[in-house]
């Protein structure tokens, strides 16, 4: 297993008193140095033809300018601009890339990009702190590459919007997201009825959860995305595993422990083991409180290293 790090990680953060800044992975990646038996992965640029796989090409040029000037705003309010961005985005997007290339070929199991799952970015914009989808350029690439069906599991408490409806015509990309109930929290997405269009139909599942809810939710919930997941038998498994979910977050109102997470983990990365040979690629997200995020991705770093079953 190998995880990405190193200083151009802690690019990828806004300015101010933003919520999405560096001090959160940095956390995450100090408690990591403890961890055995994992490889530290030098983050890599993603190039503009990468971006292309999923975004339109005024969207990256949009970017690109405002990156320039460092001034505004990427959407409508949530996403600043600074000087750099673009570059910095570059980087989540390229260390995710740079985990399918490795499982791909063989040289890794699992792979975890703390700063990736960038999961609202839209085909043609940004929003909620996500500039790059890298999750939904991760997908395509995996796709293109000739995969016949890919799974796509989110427990952010936020609705990965980007993603799904970035894919929700295709019935190839299975996808499994429990999140917060939209009603009470961006992006007001993610209704139980949600499950696809057309031929995609059904191969979508969307757990809408109430404010206030914890593990005892969170566990009989997760169980029913792995069993739908499997049914498919997904070639690779891609986790978005946002850390927001836990008591305490300051933007969220669920009340998960880190015991969610390491459920999570544990659970996909047996499943990986007895349908697609442990191709798993988890990706960071979002988690605004720093001690919820170190504790909730070591634990899922933990999760994807105990032996899988064979």
């Amino acid at each position: 297993m190998a995880v990405a790090y190193g200083p151009e990680s802690e690019l990828y953060s806004f300015p101010g008193n933003h919520p999405m800044n560096s001090s959160r992975t940095r956390l995450f990646f100090n408690a990591l140095r403890k961890v055995h038996n994992i490889e530290i992965s030098r983050p890599v640029m993603a190039t503009e033809e990468d971006l292309l796989l999923f975004h339109k090409r005024q969207y990256v040029d949009f970017v690109k300018e405002k990156s320039k000037s460092g001034q505004g705003y990427l959407d409508y309010g949530d996403t600043p601009a600074f000087v750099g961005v673009y570059e910095a985005s570059l980087y989540s997007v390229g260390s995710t890339l740079d985990g399918l290339r490795k499982i791909s070929s063989r040289k890794l199991d699992h792979f975890f990009n703390p700063v990736g799952g960038l999961h609202h970015a839209r085909k043609d914009r940004a929003a909620g702190f996500c500039v790059f989808n890298d999750a939904a350029i991760a997908i395509a690439k995996c796709l293109n590459e000739g995969a016949s069906r890919v799974a796509y599991v989110d427990i952010d408490a936020h609705h990965g919007d980007g993603v799904y409806y970035g894919f929700e015509e295709d019935d190839r990309v299975i996808i499994g997201d429990i999140h917060e109930d939209g009603r009470f929290l961006y992006p007001g997405t993610g209704f139980s009825n949600e499950t696809g269009i057309g031929k995609a139909k059904d191969t979508k599942m969307n757990i809408p959860l109430s404010p206030r809810s914890g593990d005892e939710a969170f566990i009989p919930a997760f169980e029913k995305i792995e069993k739908f997941i499997e049914s498919f038998e997904p070639e690779f498994i891609f986790l978005q595993c946002g850390a927001d979910g836990l008591k305490n977050d300051p933007i969220t109102h669920l009340e998960y422990s880190s015991k969610a997470h390491s459920y999570a983990a544990k659970r996909l990365h047996e499943l990986s083991h007895r349908i697609c040979d442990g191709r798993i690629i988890a990706m960071g997200g979002g988690g605004y409180n720093p001690d919820n995020v170190r504790d909730a991705w070591i634990s899922v770093v933990e999760g994807l290293l105990e032996k899988g079953e064979s």
